[in-house]
C-alpha cells in the first residue's frame, strides 16, 4: 500500500524548527608574531621615563708601526650614536552598550574575545614596523624578479661573517615570507630532499626550518619591495634592529587594565553617561636600525 500523501514537511513545521547559534566562534586566523621577540627590546631602559634612547657607536681603532725613539700615534676617532625615538602611538578600540551586552549570548564572551583580537592587531603594528626596516640594510642579495637561490643564501651568510657578525647560537636568523620559504627554498633539492638532508622528508613531515644551521622564521608580515612586487626578506642578527615600548601604565581612572607582551596595554572603561563599556588596546613604541652591517636584505620574487 502506498504511503499516504500529505505528510508534514520542514515547510509546514517551520515554526517548530529552531535556528541555533552554536557554541563555536570562527575567529580570524592570526599570523605568527616572531620579530619583536627576536630583535633587541630596549623597553626596560625607558621605565623611568624618556622618549629618546641613545646608543653610542664605537669605531675600531687602527694599529700603527712603532719606531724606536719616536712617539706613539694617537687614535682620535669621531664617534657617532644611534637614536631610538619612541613616538608611534596606535590604538584599537570598541564599545559595547549595556543593552547589547545584556542580550548577546553570554557563552560567546564577546568582550574578552574582542579584547584579545584588539591586542593582536596592535602587536602586528610593531611586527610590520620592524619588518619594514629590512629594506634599509645596505647589504643586499637577490632580486625582486627572481626566486631565491642557494648561492644567494650562502652569499648572505658570507656577508655577515665577513663583517664579524655572529651567525651561531641563535643570535642570527632568516626572516622569510611563506611564499619564499615554501615555494622557493623548499623547491631547492639541497634543502628538501631526504637524500641530501636526512632531517627533512618532504613527503612525511614538515621540513626543519634551518638553513646551514641558522633558524628560519616564516612571517606573513614580510613586506613587499614595491606595491605587489617582490619581498624584502632578511638575514639579520638580533642586534641589527632595536625597539622599545614606553610603559603606558594603568590609565589612571580606568576600571581595569593590563599590560602584556611587548608593552601592549589593554584596558576597559565604563562610561556611565553613555551606558557603554569602551575597551582599548594600545602601544607607544619606536623602532630603529641599530647596526647596518648586522643585517642582509634578501630580495626575492613574491
Amino acid at each position: 500500500m502506498a504511503f499516504p500523501s500529505g505528510q508534514e514537511t520542514t515547510t509546514t513545521l517551520a515554526s517548530f524548527i529552531p535556528a541555533v547559534w552554536g557554541e563555536k566562534i570562527n575567529d580570524f586566523y592570526k599570523y605568527n608574531l616572531n620579530l619583536a621577540s627576536f630583535f633587541t627590546d630596549r623597553s626596560a631602559e625607558l621605565k623611568a621615563g624618556g622618549s629618546v634612547l641613545y646608543t653610542p657607536n664605537l669605531t675600531e681603532m687602527s694599529a700603527n708601526a712603532v719606531s724606536v725613539g719616536t712617539a706613539v700615534t694617537l687614535n682620535n676617532t669621531t664617534e657617532t650614536k644611534v637614536t631610538l625615538t619612541v613616538d608611534q602611538w596606535y590604538e584599537v578600540s570598541f564599545g559595547i552598550p549595556d543593552s547589547v551586552a545584556a542580550q548577546f549570548k553570554q557563552s560567546y564572551a564577546v568582550q574578552e574575545r574582542y579584547a584579545k583580537d584588539a591586542g593582536y592587531t596592535i602587536a602586528v603594528k610593531l611586527e610590520v614596523a620592524l619588518a619594514t626596516l629590512f629594506s634599509g640594510f645596505s647589504n643586499v642579495v637577490g632580486a625582486s624578479t627572481t626566486n631565491l637561490a642557494d648561492s644567494e643564501i650562502r652569499a648572505a651568510i658570507a656577508l655577515l661573517e665577513s663583517a664579524g657578525v655572529p651567525t651561531y647560537n641563535g643570535e642570527t636568523a632568516f626572516f622569510m615570507h611563506p611564499n619564499v620559504f615554501w615555494k622557493q627554498v623548499q623547491n631547492i633539492d639541497k634543502f628538501s630532499l631526504a637524500i641530501n638532508s636526512p632531517v627533512n622528508d618532504p613527503t612525511a613531515k614538515r621540513p626543519d626550518a634551518m638553513l646551514y644551521g641558522i633558524p628560519v622564521f616564516v612571517s606573513q608580515n614580510i613586506q613587499y619591495v614595491a606595491s605587489t612586487t617582490g619581498r624584502n626578506n632578511a638575514l639579520a642578527n638580533k642586534d641589527a634592529l632595536h625597539w622599545a615600548a614606553s610603559s603606558l601604565g594603568g590609565g589612571g581612572s580606568m576600571s581595569g587594565s593590563m599590560v602584556g607582551a611587548n608593552g601592549i596595554r589593554v584596558q576597559s572603561h565604563y562610561i556611565p553617561e553613555y551606558l557603554t563599556t569602551v575597551t582599548t588596546a594600545d602601544i607607544l613604541y619606536g623602532v630603529v636600525e641599530n647596526r647596518d652591517n648586522a643585517g642582509v636584505l634578501i630580495r626575492t620574487a613574491n
